[in-house]
């Protein structure tokens, strides 16, 4: 096994989903966005881990749903992502939910069913603001009336995404849950059992009104609030289940003024010791972190000393530094008394922590503790 580990917190993932149950009620379903490898924590052991907890699943792909398929999973699984003619086969044979988002697509899936005497669920997507993906809600109504009176679609629900949601207080999604309601109504009119959904993690955490019947909380199940955290209710107990653990693998003493990695950006000020750590940013681990980045290593924190390598990097821990071959080093999370955020890493970095989640990928193990 590769000497660095992504380590997934079971007790505090769990947790996650049972306070954002509590928080939006017994009557709202719960969907888990597992897309980008369930945003770097590992597709498969977090979907294994949140299926008794959760009602639905969200991928972004066909092959993040076949992916699912094959690895056990029976809940219902929605892929968001705009589909392809050449897909339509294979979302339909691994019985995932296909977004609808055109009259165009809605006729290409409905004459497949037809074609191979199958049937379909499919979730038709309003653009209410985001201006992505997602049909006008002037366009909507005959795309409904389309797929409702299809003999092969099946419409399970309607759904839209909301673009400013982790900020408290503004008229964009304020604007946006209007436009949704009407939406809601017109569908609730022609089929009850249709289920309607907008709110993601922002949604859930500042926007009680766009709960409707589903919420798709994706970074804060993970354990992050996408804006200010909640300091009050039910989801002050939310946490970060993340955490990127590597093993020193070289040490060395090396006379001052040497200089450390490519092209020796960094050079020591005194005869000292440099260990090095086997993750690079092959890894994902980003080299924009480059002298600025930092470690934990028996219980203390050090930068990292150079450009970071595709495989490795090194940090001077000091003339009197004590660490050996195999000592733990923690990237992000605790070790003692001493913690690296995930957030610490997004700053250096001027990124968000989705992007450095994401970045992480499978060459590192992802290791449910």
């Amino acid at each position: 096994m590769h000497p660095t580990v992504i380590e997934i917190n079971k007790r505090i993932f769990e947790n996650n989903l049972v306070q954002v149950r509590k928080q939006i009620g017994a009557g709202v379903r719960l969907l888990l966005p597992v897309k980008a490898n369930a945003y770097g924590h590992g597709l498969i052991p977090v979907a294994q881990l949140a299926e008794p907890f959760i009602d639905y699943f969200g991928v972004a792909c066909l092959d993040e749903g076949i992916c699912l398929r094959q690895n056990g999973i029976t809940k219902p699984i929605l892929v968001f992502g705009a589909i392809d003619e050449e897909q339509i086969r294979g979302l339909v044979e691994n019985n995932l939910e296909i977004t609808i988002s055109s009259m165009y697509k809605a006729r290409l899936v409905h004459e497949f069913c037809l074609k191979y005497d199958k049937k379909c669920k499919v979730q038709i997507k309003v653009d209410t603001g985001m201006n992505r993906v997602g049909i006008r809600p002037e366009s909507f109504n005959p795309l409904l009336d389309f797929v409702l009176a299809s003999s092969v679609l099946i419409l399970t629900g309607v759904y839209s995404h909301l673009a400013m949601s982790e900020v408290t207080d503004n008229s964009v999604t304020e604007s946006q849950i209007t436009s949704f309601s009407a939406i809601v109504e017109t569908v609730k009119v022609r089929k009850p059992s249709v289920i309607c959904h907008l709110a993601n993690s922002g949604g859930v955490c500042y926007h009680p009104s766009s709960y409707f019947d589903m919420v798709r909380p994706g970074l804060l199940s993970y354990g992050y609030f996408p804006g200010e955290k909640l300091t009050t209710g039910n989801l002050v107990e939310i946490k970060s289940c993340f955490s990127l653990k590597s093993r020193v693998s070289y040490f060395k003493v090396v006379n001052k003024g040497a200089g450390i990695s490519y092209n020796h950006r960094y050079h020591t000020s005194e005869m000292t010791r440099i260990v090095t750590i086997p993750i690079g940013y092959g890894d994902g681990y980003r080299r924009g972190l480059s002298n600025s980045g930092e470690v934990i290593i028996r219980n203390k924190r050090y930068q990292i000393s150079g450009t970071i390598c595709m495989d490795m990097f090194m940090v001077d821990i000091g003339s009197n530094g004590e660490s050996y071959v195999g000592d733990e080093v923690v990237l992000i999370g605790k070790q003692g008394d001493q913690e690296l955020k995930i957030e610490e890493l997004a700053s250096k970095l001027d990124t968000i922590i989705y992007e450095v989640l994401v970045g992480f990928n499978e060459r590192i193990p992802r290791v449910v503790v």
